[in-house]
């Protein structure tokens, strides 16, 4: 049989929502870490594609 008190659990509980904010924290930073990522190759990837479209404009006009 468990012999742990009303006042050992409540001890538990708070140690565990101590140690899940912390998690919560980490995980969140780590997750606007990545988005700021994301939003680097989305801007990467948008410019490269101006860029291609823009020489291949540049070619078509020259040909023609």
């Amino acid at each position: 049989m468990d012999k742990r008190t009303i006042h050992d659990i409540a001890k538990e509980m708070e140690a565990h929502e101590r140690e899940c904010v912390v998690y919560r924290t980490s995980t969140q930073r780590s997750l606007d870490n990545l988005e700021s990522r994301i939003k680097r190759l989305e801007l990467l990837i948008m410019a490269s594609t101006v860029t291609i479209m823009s020489t291949m404009i540049g070619v078509i006009f020259k040909v023609l």
